[in-house]
């Protein structure tokens, strides 16, 4: 009975019991109705008899019809035999005591109608006939009064046959109702948890449900697969980010290559020229080329550190941020995309925009992301530009990422965000990039709006709250 099987085959079970007892306990009303409607008819024989005996005994009495003698003889005898067959179901219905007072009266009867019958046989013309009639309404009354009982009889048993019904009625809506109830507790607010649970999911919430898994039908079993798909997915999460980061990477590792390339030239260069013009050099010109030497060797080592420190990987650190050098920071990374692809970079601040607590690797990836792409849909040159504001309601920083390049088709805008997607050629892109930097964002207490129109640009609005998330 632990399982929702063994639940529903209880219940099925309950139903089959409940229909086979009201159709036996209907069965059994009809079949007793049955039998009081042929008795009743015996009955009515019972009073034919009586009443065409009593119809020639008048006959007799009042007309001195002798040929009526037989015939009151044929129905008494009529009457006594069925009396006879009928006495068992008769004293059921008025007691033995009545039975015997009729039998005392059908006798009594017989008695007074043989003693007037000689009589008449005999020539007197006075008979008892006050005798005959009161022995004869008695047995009338007695015939109708069994009757009567037994058509009341009928009638309870009527009545009752309406009350099976109506009562079954009721009892079949009350097994349902308990049955509902224990099937709404027992499986469909499971499945309703089930069902917050998994929408929880689709918003990057991976939370166990612990409410139900003591149990042991299909739904606990049902809830702990969950519960381990909801942890194997939450710890997946960070692999799925540090691998678009990777992918990221090799989107701009030739980028990185060329820009290492220039200090380690130019350090080259002073080396050599050290090499083969130090007698000659003059103190100042010597540390000059010495201060050269340590930019160049600043500009490579950072470029390094800021490629380590975008490609490793870390669970989010929470820490002051400013937005205006991170997107300065980022757009150093893709500086040789810019130009080989002919794009302006540009940065707008509108207003004074406080550093807030953030996750300042996360947000990188975003804006890396987001700087890719638009970079991508300009192959043929244009403007890339973010705008940082303070939103007029002082808790949120919107920063925008503006290009002009193809846009996005409107069919598209509702799947960008979904993992996998992408409008890309094959081999071109994974589909993870928006819907990581949607994550990352969401997971910051912010959000990611977009705007596109075909052919003139796209433009990725994020809000981040100010202060720390909560």
């Amino acid at each position: 009975m632990k399982t929702i099987r063994g639940k529903i085959t209880v219940f099925f079970a309950l139903c089959l019991v409940f229909v086979g007892a009201l159709t036996g306990l209907y069965y059994e009303n009809t079949m007793s109705l049955r039998k009081k409607l042929v008795i009743i008819e015996n009955f009515d024989d019972l009073l034919n008899n009586i009443l065409e005996l009593r119809r020639y005994e008048k006959n007799f009495t009042y007309y001195h019809d002798t040929a009526s003698l037989d015939e009151s003889v044929f129905y008494f005898f009529k009457m006594e035999d069925a009396f006879k067959r009928y006495r068992k179901e008769i004293t059921q219905v008025l007691g033995s005591e009545e039975c015997n007072t009729f039998q005392r009266d059908m006798t009594a009867y017989k008695h007074h109608l043989e003693q007037n019958m000689s009589l008449v046989k005999m020539g007197t013309p006075t008979m008892d006939l006050k005798g005959i009639r009161e022995k004869g309404k008695a047995l009338v009354d007695f015939a109708h009064r069994l009757i009567k009982v037994k058509r009341k009889r009928i009638n309870r048993t009527l009545n009752r046959s309406l009350i099976i019904p109506l009562g079954s009625l009721a009892a079949f809506v009350l097994l349902i109702i308990v049955v509902f109830q224990l099937v709404n507790r027992g499986i469909l607010k499971c499945l309703s948890v089930v069902e917050q649970a998994t929408k929880e999911v689709a918003k990057e919430k991976f939370t166990p449900i612990l409410s139900y898994t003591d149990r042991k039908d299909e739904i606990s079993r049902l809830i702990v697969a969950f519960n381990k798909m909801a942890q194997e997915l939450e710890s997946r999460q960070e692999q799925l980010l540090q691998s678009r980061k990777m992918a990221s990477i090799g989107t701009f590792t030739s980028g990185i290559a060329h820009e290492l390339n220039n200090p380690i030239n130019n350090i080259s260069l002073v080396v050599e020229s050290l090499m083969e013009d130090d007698e000659i050099m003059s103190h100042d010109e010597r540390m000059r080329l010495y201060q050269d030497l340590m930019n160049q060797a600043d500009r490579s080592s950072e470029i390094v550190r800021n490629l380590l420190e975008f490609s490793r990987a870390r669970h989010p650190r929470l820490e002051e941020v400013s937005l205006e050098r991170l997107v300065d920071k980022t757009a150093r990374l893709v500086k040789n995309e810019l130009r080989l692809n002919h794009i302006t970079f540009s940065k707008e601040i509108q207003s004074q925009i406080p550093s807030l607590k953030s996750d300042k690797s996360g947000l990188q990836q975003v804006l890396l992301n987001l700087y890719l792409n638009s970079i991508q849909a300009m192959d043929g040159g244009g403007d890339l530009k973010v705008v940082l504001e303070l939103e007029p309601n002082g808790k949120e920083i919107r920063l925008d990422v503006k290009d002009t390049g193809k846009g996005i088709p409107p069919e598209h805008l509702d799947s960008i965000f979904d993992p996998f997607f992408s409008t890309k050629k094959e081999g071109e892109g994974t589909g993870l990039g928006l819907s990581v930097s949607y994550n990352i964002i969401k997971k910051l207490g912010g959000r990611i709006e977009v705007k596109t129109q075909p052919g003139y640009g796209t433009c990725f609005s994020i809000f981040l709250p100010v202060g720390e998330k909560k």
